[in-house]
């Protein structure tokens, strides 16, 4: 027997145990909606991971726009973000761009969306 063709054969059983869902949805019907109710709870962690996602950085600015209301860093790996070391353009308040001019070292807070990453504060280093 070829070795994809016993790969396929040992694998099937595992994946159709794995899309049997039937025992957790019963499980989650007993429960009822009283006990899956989130009211009272802190949610702030759960909204930050499914959507944005707020970090420190520092890095160099080498750019500021702003026409398009950006601030270019070159930053050092941010690893709350899985980030490596990169030259990128951030969405920046007029006031947060008007605090810096090309060249200087910052530190900053940067919040991540899909959508866009802009930097909420800044201070120079």
């Amino acid at each position: 027997m070829r070795t994809s063709n016993l790969i396929i054969l040992l694998a099937a059983p595992l994946a159709l145990a794995a899309c049997d869902s039937g025992q957790e949805m019963e499980s989650m019907d007993e429960m009822g909606t009283d006990e899956m109710s989130m009211e009272g709870h802190d949610m702030s962690a759960m909204e930050e991971s499914a959507g944005t996602r707020t970090a420190s950085a520092v890095g160099t600015v080498t750019a500021i726009d702003a026409e398009a209301g950006t601030l270019t860093v070159d930053h050092e790996p941010v690893a709350e973000l899985g980030w490596p070391q990169m030259v990128m353009a951030f969405d920046a308040s007029e006031e947060v761009r008007g605090d810096v001019v090309v060249g200087d070292k910052v530190e900053f807070t940067v919040e991540a969306t899909d959508e866009s990453n802009t930097i909420t504060a800044l201070t120079k280093q």
